[in-house]
């Protein structure tokens, strides 16, 4: 009996072992045409302020006018510093201005059109608006995955994985995967990093929401297979070693 159940436990971490850890945005489907891909969805373009944004108000030279202003003690990061809501009208609430409409303009269009606005009021005004919670979320083998602010800055493909630190010696360096959310379903632009010839042409420029996956290649899954056997090895040989303490 005693055999039997060793027998029996030895079978399941023989099972155990042959698991593989699932990777995460695999696609079984057919491959889709990746210059395609880029020529129609990922060419640059100025993100658009949408409903649920949060803006900063820079107005130089007025404070008083100002929501976290980067020239304030109150600067412009989501956590800690102020912000106006773009609400569900797309518009926002201004000070001595009162309600406009900003969703569907990029930033510079924002920043005319509430120069214009603010002209009624001030002497050719200096505005810069800035929308502080947008990211980008890098996933996988990098050396710091995470969600990384935009800021209004153009931030390539190559610049967001300098801020991740870099890829691991497991990344899959042919096969960057950047997603995008294109009419509420997902594009995928597969990237060779290795490809000198096509490097300038796929360092897109990313867009908030964004999302950068790194596979692991195969020396990886080598090594947790022999890791796994290591660790199996050494339950085998601790039970047979307690089985022949039990059976003598």
């Amino acid at each position: 009996m005693l055999r039997q159940l060793t027998y029996l436990l030895l079978l399941a971490v023989l099972l155990a072992s042959c698991s593989q850890p699932q990777q995460l945005f695999q696609s079984p489907g057919p491959v889709t045409d990746n210059r395609n891909v880029l020529r129609q969805y990922f060419q640059p373009r100025e993100p658009v302020i949408r409903p649920g944004d949060k803006l900063s108000l820079s107005i130089y030279g007025h404070e008083e006018l100002s929501i976290g202003s980067a020239n304030s003690v109150y600067n412009s990061d989501e956590v800690t510093g102020k912000w106006l809501v773009v609400d569900n009208d797309g518009e926002v609430n201004l000070p001595q201005i009162g309600r406009i409409k900003v969703a569907g303009y990029d930033i510079k269009e924002v920043n005319y059109l509430l120069e214009e606005k603010y002209r009624m009021l001030l002497k050719d005004p200096i505005i810069n608006v800035r929308v502080v919670n947008q990211f980008v979320t890098v996933l996988g083998e990098v050396n710091k995955p995470g969600r990384y602010p935009l800021d209004n800055e153009q931030m390539s493909l190559v610049e967001i994985l300098g801020s991740a630190a870099g890829l691991t010696h497991y990344a899959k360096g042919h096969e960057v995967k950047v997603i995008r959310q294109v009419q509420n379903r997902p594009v995928e632009l597969v990237v060779d990093l290795t490809d000198l010839v096509t490097f300038n042409e796929y360092n897109v420029q990313l867009q908030p929401d964004d999302v950068v996956y790194i596979g692991p290649n195969e020396n990886k899954g080598a090594d947790e297979k022999l890791r796994r056997g290591t660790t199996i090895a050494g339950i085998v040989g601790g039970i047979a070693l307690a089985l022949s303490v039990i059976l003598r």
